[in-house]
């Protein structure tokens, strides 16, 4: 069967191009000032709440909460609420002329709860009143009787980590039968003759946290009714396509009367996925009952409790190895808790499971892991998706290993690793694009391993050092979690002027620069040619959702195949008009278009572009690209998961106070497979900006929750992330060009991967600075804070 046309240009042009240079490119690999760079550090942009003055005579819309974390609803009363001052209306879930859920990937997360309430961020009511504080004022009015369940806020409580057998509880989903949500396993060679086999067996017990985003911008959403019935609204979403969805089944009308629009968006690193669709639901509600324009505002307190969080993870690891350090097999149990709903839980729970033995050679493997619920915030789509936390176990193993093995950890890793021709632990054979081994090299040399090492290992004192190494992989786009498409639209205007459309959002990340890079590359155009408008359900295509760093890699290959096709339409004209040989030795170098042996002899762009309305020639065109269907087997975790992979390595250098526990990270360098770098000053940024987010996440970041299911950190005086004190005097980035016939021009993707080994890379450092056998086997958790470090110092007596 034929290759569509989508494919034979995407691997057309990769192969044109796969020995050039990044350097010889015009507008690939530069340091190009992003398109929206200048406005934003001059404060142009608007995000959603600050159109709020746009629109005359809102109403604003409060959501009255749980005050229990699990409890049945017996009744609702909200008649003093609605004799509260400017209140209009109140609404409850009988409310809902469509169907009342805004789960995300299951129909288990009610927009309005009717019945039960599953943690405390759970909606009950909506007031609608004339100012967000009359609104805010009457919530409190709201009374709901409850009949409090008993609380579960530790997955343990729910499942037992050594058969992954549910316990007996009352259910949080009685309506599912289980509070099991998924489960996923590998099985592959032979592991009980494998660890009969081994000189070496290494088991420990790993928990990650359930990490905030953090993102600048609390969520926002503004409804218009429009006068056919239908809605416009302005929302935080990362996924506007998504989010029309959401609110059309919530609305019961067809997806033609939503039309959902991305202003500039603060940030989301995924939080801003499932919750979009949330405030937009409540918005558009408010707006179609009061035929008003109808505003949602979260205060910073409201988006912790009310968007979700990364997975916490419980996990328990066995490797075997010989005794020259070669890996055997590995055993893991691993427990996922995503909370009250679904959300993305089982997609993460999935690629935690791709993921969860790391880059790798393994013939013999058994990993079980489950993703269960209960009464925490819900957990869901997170930078790095289920990776961070497997990958934190798995390169702890590591250590260890090297540790029990009395070899460099660099070495055992060397001795493991995937390289061109070896198969995933899943069989995927990798037959090129593997950049692993010149990663580790790299960041080995840039850090100063080898000196660093022998130096801080012979330090004494309170005050340590130490460097440790993490390395990964990561599976880009969706893979075999769903349709994995996208698309762009390009129109290049009469002026010569030319308009970029898609449904992928730029949500703080830049990776539509790289599209714009793309573009300007194959049609010989600086970027500055470009109109990025925003995503947009009406006039934007579908390019399904902005997740799992799939803009560059999707709808790069949507944008260079639109490009594309421009381009060969432009030069066969061009040719025509200058008399060039063939089509092919059209140069467009914009403003000037010339034959390439008479670049004295030129036209300009404009006049080209002039020519082909006055030929009949369209110079409008919507590209698209479908990846490769992925291959997936659930009864042995085996097949080809992902059609190309990010790797990277990287070295932590840290500084520990044995005295007060304190860590604070030196020096870091990352360097990253990410085939041909099409946005470098984005992609250096993505280095910087992940390695700090996964700093919080290795030594501070945790959202608390009480025994009652109540959350401690509501605020970041509570919640703590990197400030400007905390990050390192130097973060060292850098990139090895491993290119994928299947990436625009070999591009892979950074976005998610940037996060996913900075914990482990850190912890191993801190183990190398306390140079304890004991010490170091029990940092089998994150975050490390100081009293967590001063704890292990203590019971292994490093110091008196």
């Amino acid at each position: 069967m034929s290759k569509p046309d989508y494919v034979e240009i995407v691997e057309e042009i990769f192969m044109k191009t796969k020995d050039k240079a990044t350097k010889d490119f015009n507008y690939l690999g530069k340091h190009v000032v992003r398109w929206d760079a200048i406005s934003k550090v001059s404060g142009k942009p608007l995000f959603t709440a600050d159109m709020i003055n746009l629109f005359k005579n809102p109403v604003f819309v409060y959501s009255v909460r749980a005050k229990y974390a699990h409890a049945r609803i017996k009744s609702i009363d909200y008649g003093e609420a609605l004799k509260y001052p400017g209140v209009l209306k109140v609404l409850t879930a009988r409310d809902i002329p469509g169907i009342n859920d805004v789960g995300y990937v299951l129909p288990d997360q009610p927009l309005l709860a009717d019945k039960k309430v599953r943690y405390i961020g759970d909606t009950v009511a909506l007031v609608i009143a004339e100012s967000l504080e009359n609104a805010r004022d009457a919530g409190e009015l709201v009374n709901v009787d409850y009949d409090p369940l008993p609380v579960y806020t530790d997955a343990l409580q729910v499942i037992d980590l050594d058969t992954l057998s549910e316990k007996e509880h009352v259910l949080i989903h009685e309506e599912r039968g289980s509070d099991v949500l998924s489960r996923y396993k590998i099985r592959v060679g032979d592991i009980e003759k494998a660890f009969n086999e081994a000189a070496v067996i290494v088991e420990n017990d790993y928990r990650t946290p359930m990490q905030e985003h953090a993102y600048l911008e609390p969520e926002a959403a503004i409804a218009i009714p429009e006068p056919d019935g239908g809605v416009t609204i302005y929302a935080k979403t990362q996924c506007p396509f998504d989010t029309r969805r959401a609110v059309s089944n919530v609305l019961g009308i067809p997806f033609n009367m939503v039309r959902v629009i991305a202003p500039a968006l603060g940030g989301g690193f995924g939080g801003a996925e499932d919750v979009g669709n949330e405030i937009a639901a409540k918005a558009a509600l408010a707006a179609l009952s009061l035929k008003r324009t109808a505003v949602v505002l979260h205060t910073r307190e409201e988006s912790i409790i009310g968007h979700t969080k990364r997975h916490p993870m419980i996990a328990r690891y066995k490797h075997a190895a010989s005794r020259d350090g070669t890996l055997l097999a590995v055993e893991a149990n691993i427990v996922l808790d995503t909370g009250a709903y679904a959300s993305l839980g089982p997609f993460v729970g999935w690629r935690a499971t791709v993921h969860s033995t790391g880059p790798y050679k393994l013939k013999n493997a058994r990993v079980d892991l489950a993703v269960v619920y209960t009464n925490r915030i819900p957990a869901g789509a997170f930078r790095g998706f289920g990776n961070p936390q497997v990958t934190f176990a798995v390169e702890r193993q590591m250590d260890l290993i090297a540790e029990e093995l009395g070899i460099d950890p660099v070495e055992l890793r060397l001795k493991n690793i995937l390289r061109p021709g070896d198969r995933t632990v899943h069989g995927q054979l990798l037959d090129h694009g593997v950049g692993l081994e010149d990663a580790i090299k790299r960041a080995l040399e840039i850090s100063g391993w080898s000196r660093k090492r022998e130096l801080y290992s012979t330090l004494k004192g309170a005050s340590r050092r130490g460097i440790g190494i993490a390395l990964m992989y990561h599976g880009n786009s969706i893979g075999a979690e769903g349709a994995d498409f996208s698309s762009v639209s390009l129109i290049i205007q009469r002026d010569g002027s030319i308009i970029f459309r898609t449904g992928l959002t730029d949500m703080g990340q830049g990776a539509i620069q790289g599209l714009v890079n793309i573009a300007a590359e194959i049609l010989g155009v600086p970027p500055s040619y470009f109109k990025i408008e925003p995503p947009d359900t009406a006039s934007t295509p579908d390019a399904g959702p902005t997740v799992a760093s799939r803009s560059t890699a999707m709808g790069g290959n949507a944008t260079l195949v639109a490009a594309f096709k421009i381009r060969q339409r432009l030069n066969k004209l061009a040719a025509e008009m200058l008399g060039c040989v063939s089509p092919e030795d059209v140069v467009i170098q914009a403003p000037k278009v010339y034959c390439r042996d008479q670049p004295d002899h030129y036209i300009t762009w404009k006049e080209l572009v002039e020519q082909t309305f006055w030929k009949g020639i369209p110079v409008q065109e919507y590209g698209y690209y479908r990846a490769p269907p992925a291959e997936w087997h659930e009864e042995t975790g085996t097949g080809h998961p992902y059609f190309t992979y990010t790797f990277g390595a990287v070295v932590s250098d840290v500084e520990v106070d044995l005295e007060t526990g304190v860590c604070k990270v030196v020096e870091a360098t990352v360097v990253y497979d990410i085939g041909r770098v099409v946005n470098r000053t984005g992609a250096e940024h993505h280095g910087v900006g992940g390695y700090i987010q996964g700093m919080g996440y290795a030594l501070m970041e945790d959202t608390v929750h009480s025994e009652s299911g109540q959350v401690y950190t509501t605020s970041f005086s509570t919640y703590h992330i990197p400030t400007g004190l905390d990050i390192p005097e130097r973060i060292n980035v850098d990139f090895v060009e491993a290119g994928f016939i299947r990436g625009p021009f070999g591009a892979k993707g950074l976005g998610e991967p940037s996060i996913v080994a900075i914990a482990p890379s850190i912890v191993n450092a801190i183990g190398h600075a306390l140079r304890n056998k004991t010490s170091n086997k029990m940092l089998n958790k994150i975050p490390a804070t100081p009293d967590y470090i001063r704890s292990i110092v203590k019971k292994t007596n490093l110091i008196r």
